[in-house]
C-alpha cells in the first residue's frame, strides 16, 4: 500500500540514512545528488527527515563479525583461485568511508537537516523514536524494524522517492501480527528463532516449525530443550534487544543527538547551496532544487550574498571546513 503522503504533512519521519546510501552508491550512483533529491521530497510532502547514522555495532554481533573476519583469512591463505575470488568480491563490495560519512552529514546541515548518530544500532534509535512518538514513521529497507516494534515502516522499491504514487510498500508492526494470529512476543520469539544477527551460529528454525512451536504456549526454554539447545541465554538476550528493553536514552544516543533531535528546524545555508549548484549539484533538476532551498525567492537572494566557506561544530566539537575542491574528491571516488 502508497503511503498516504498527506497525513503526514509536518511530522517527523526517521530515515536508516546508511541503507539508502550504500544502496545508492553500489548501484553507481552519486550519493550527493541522492541526497539532494531525498530531502527535496521531504520538504515538497511537508515531511521533517530525521536521519540516523549506525555506530558502533553491539557486542551481540561479536560472533557474526569474527566469522566475517574468519571466512576472509582462510580465502586469504588458500589456492590462488579463492585469493582471486576474495579479491573480486572485496572490488564488488561497497564501502563508505568515515570521511564521506562526515562529507553527507556536513551537506544535510547545509540542507537545514541535523544529522542523529546512534551509539549503536541505528535501528535501536530509530525503534525507540517510533515507539515513544518522536517520529511517525521510518523509511528503511530492514524488515528487522517490524521486529523491533516499529508501527509504520515504509519500504521503497528501486528508486522511489517520498511523494511519489508507486514503488513503496507500507508495513505495519501489528497488522502484520493481527494476520498471523501473533502477539507481539510471540513475534518477536519466533524471528528470534529463525535465526538473527544476535543468535549467530546458534540453533535455527525453519520459519513453520518456529511458528508452531511459539503457537504451543511452551516457555522459550522448554522449546530450545525440546530442540537440543540447554543454553536460552543468547535468545532471551536477543528478543530483549529486540524488544527495546536493554534501551535507554543514554545508552541510544548521546545528549547532543538528543538536543539536535528537539531542536527547531534549522534553514538551509543557501549561498553554500548555490556553489554546490555550480558543482556537485549541477544535474539536480531545478525543481528540486528549488524544493531543496525552500522557496526560490530564498534562492535568488542568496545569489547574490557573498559566498562563504561552510563551517558547523564536528561530531568531535572541532570545526572543520569543506572546500568544494575537496568534497568533489571524495564524491569522484
Amino acid at each position: 500500500m502508497i503511503p498516504d503522503w498527506a497525513a503526514y504533512k509536518g511530522k517527523k519521519i526517521g530515515i536508516d540514512i546508511l541503507g539508502f546510501l550504500y544502496r545508492a552508491k553500489s548501484r553507481r550512483q552519486s550519493t550527493v545528488l541522492y541526497i539532494a533529491r531525498l530531502i527535496a521530497a521531504f520538504r515538497r510532502c511537508g515531511m521533517i527527515p530525521v536521519p540516523v547514522f549506525d555506530g558502533r555495532p553491539p557486542h551481540e554481533k561479536q560472533s557474526l563479525l569474527d566469522s566475517r573476519r574468519c571466512t576472509e583469512n582462510q580465502l586469504q591463505q588458500n589456492d590462488e583461485p579463492l585469493q582471486k575470488q576474495s579479491q573480486s568480491l572485496s572490488q564488488q563490495t561497497t564501502c563508505f568511508t568515515g570521511e564521506e560519512r562526515e562529507f553527507i552529514k556536513q551537506l544535510l546541515y547545509v540542507c537545514g537537516v541535523a544529522p542523529l548518530n546512534a551509539s549503536g544500532e541505528a535501528d535501536n534509535v530509530l525503534a525507540h523514536l517510533a515507539k515513544t512518538g518522536e517520529i511517525a514513521a521510518v523509511i528503511s529497507h530492514d524488515m528487522d524494524l517490524l521486529v523491533r516494534g516499529v508501527e509504520t515502516l515504509w519500504v521503497p522499491d528501486s528508486y522511489a522517492l517520498p511523494g511519489d504514487r508507486e514503488g513503496w510498500t507500507t508495513y505495519s508492526c501489528s497488522d502484520l501480527c493481527e494476520r498471523a494470529s501473533l502477539s507481539y512476543i510471540e513475534f518477536v520469539t519466533m524471528s528470534v528463532l529463525m535465526g538473527c544477527d544476535y543468535t549467530h551460529g546458534l540453533l535455527r528454525l525453519h520459519y513453520r516449525a518456529a511458528y508452531a512451536l511459539v503457537k504451543s504456549g511452551l516457555s522459550l526454554e522448554t522449546l530450545l530443550e525440546q530442540k537440543g539447545c540447554t543454553d536460552p541465554a543468547p535468545y532471551q538476550t536477543a528478543i530483549a534487544l529486540f524488544e527495546g528493553l536493554l534501551d535507554t536514552p543514554d545508552s541510544l544516543m548521546n545528549e547532543r543527538q538528543w538536543i539536535k533531535l528537539r531542536s527547531s528546524i534549522e534553514e538551509p545555508e543557501w549561498a553554500m547551496l548555490y556553489s554546490l549548484r555550480e558543482t556537485l549539484l549541477r544535474s539536480l533538476p531545478a525543481s528540486d532544487f528549488r524544493d531543496l532551498c525552500l522557496s526560490e525567492d530564498r534562492l535568488l537572494a542568496s545569489s547574490v550574498t557573498s559566498s562563504k566557506t561552510y563551517r558547523r561544530i564536528t561530531e568531535t566539537e572541532s570545526r572543520t571546513e569543506w572546500p568544494i575542491r575537496v568534497c568533489r574528491e571524495i564524491c569522484d571516488r
